[in-house]
């Protein structure tokens, strides 16, 4: 679709939150293919935008006022409503949608406002999805979606509200549609271009209700405890949670290291873990002549902001002398982390903080018949799981990457909605 987003922004001020919202938007409309254009004031001196993204300096500069009434419109301003209008029919014939930001809404946007109003009496094919990004209190005489026509549709970021906007703007349940704001972590954290491409790899990091991001050396695999590991992400999994465990392998550089990791994706498998979804190995990720991009092992800027994605860390390895992992993997996303209960300095090095369990450990060792180190592997999976579930700042977090990325919102929402909006008669 080709799709025009009509702002006034002069410059993309960074304190000015719409400023964010609007080019989360863009970044996530051009994203899905759709050509996107930018409309900002005619005397805009701020950032430029990718190729793929269309600046248009195009709305009329003013000196704006903020109205409490059409009333008050001053000769100037409704020369300014006349301009934009004459701009909008000019250039916006051709387009599928267009999104307005608060143009309908303040009265510092009010000649905007009618500009857009007598456009859409001549613009047959386009429809209108006019963001309001505030609760509307007081009423103001120009809030009337009728007055816009059945092309037009009110956007707002929560459901709450859904009913007050309805009746301050005279219109019905049917004339708001709601979409929740952007906030995607790639975007608000500036993830690099290579972390986004491994997201783009395996979206089920941003995607998964449990993720979990495991460093190590392949030759340090049997000692770190990635059988454990698996296994423990497999009753995660019959849980009825989406799981994700991204093993981030160093020093993959052998055809022997790729056999030791082939036996844990045989083992993964053996379990029913989707390989390349629940179980994903860094050695997978651009493969070429049997050379892995990250062989030696991933960037540390990169793996610092994967590790931003995981809300769970376990660690059952059975010889360690610090775990030097442990406090890069809390300072980076804060996950619940699970250690090994039988290896002493666990404790010291966690100051004591989160779930210890006995995995056994080379100078502590715990005999378990397979069968029980089935049933005890299962009980600290449940364990895990309730524990997440109580934790109010993991669940938090959870949620939030999961329902406010560029992919979900797009799919829930702007899609949808987007596709109905050609049935708007």
């Amino acid at each position: 679709m080709k799709v025009a987003i009509l702002t006034n922004f002069t410059e993309f001020y960074p304190a000015y939150s719409l400023t964010g919202i609007v080019k989360d938007q863009v970044v996530m409309l051009s994203r899905y293919g759709h050509e996107v254009h930018l409309f900002v004031n005619d005397h805009y001196n701020g950032e430029s935008f990718p190729g793929n993204v269309q600046l248009e300096k195009k709305i009329p500069f003013a000196h704006l006022t903020d109205y409490k009434s059409l009333n008050d419109l001053s000769p100037e301003h409704k020369m300014t409503a006349n301009a934009t209008k004459v701009v909008l029919v000019k250039e916006l014939q051709d387009y599928d949608i267009i999104f307005t930001h608060d143009f309908i809404f303040t009265g510092w946007n009010l000649p905007y406002a009618i500009g857009v109003k007598e456009a859409n009496k001549e613009l047959e094919k386009p429809r209108w999805l006019n963001w309001v990004h505030s609760v509307p209190s007081a009423l103001s005489d120009w809030w009337n979606i009728n007055a816009y026509g059945k092309k037009h549709k009110i956007i707002y970021p929560n459901r709450t509200d859904k009913i007050q906007v309805c009746e301050q703007f005279r219109g019905k349940v049917d004339d708001v549609r709601v979409i929740p704001h952007v906030k995607d972590i790639r975007s608000w954290m500036d993830f690099n271009e290579e972390t986004n491409n491994i997201i783009d790899f395996a979206p089920q990091l941003m995607t998964a209700d449990i993720v979990s991001i495991y460093p190590c050396s392949v030759d340090r695999l049997q000692a770190k405890g990635l059988s454990s590991v698996i296994r423990i992400i497999n009753y995660l999994k019959r849980s009825m949670k989406s799981v994700c465990l991204l093993v981030a392998t160093q020093w993959t550089t052998t055809q022997k290291q790729f056999d030791i990791i082939d036996k844990y994706k045989k083992e993964a498998a053996q379990l029913n873990l989707i390989i390349g979804r629940d179980i994903i190995f860094s050695s997978d990720y651009q493969v070429k002549n049997n050379k892995p991009k990250y062989g030696v092992g991933v960037p540390k800027e990169v793996l610092r902001e994967l590790m931003m994605l995981g809300n769970l860390f376990i660690m059952p390895t059975v010889e360690e002398t610090f775990g030097l992992v442990i406090p890069e993997i809390v300072l980076s996303g804060s996950p619940l982390i699970v250690l090994n209960k039988s290896l002493a300095m666990m404790a010291e090095v966690s100051g004591l903080n989160g779930l210890f369990f006995d995995f056994g450990a080379f100078n502590n060792t715990v005999n378990r018949p397979p069968e029980e180190e089935d049933k005890f592997l299962a009980a600290v999976a449940m364990v895990i799981l309730g524990r997440i579930l109580q934790d109010d700042s993991i669940m938090a977090k959870t949620f939030m990457r999961k329902h406010y990325n560029y992919d979900y919102i797009y799919h829930n929402y702007y899609a949808p909605i987007m596709a109905e909006s050609k049935f708007w008669l």
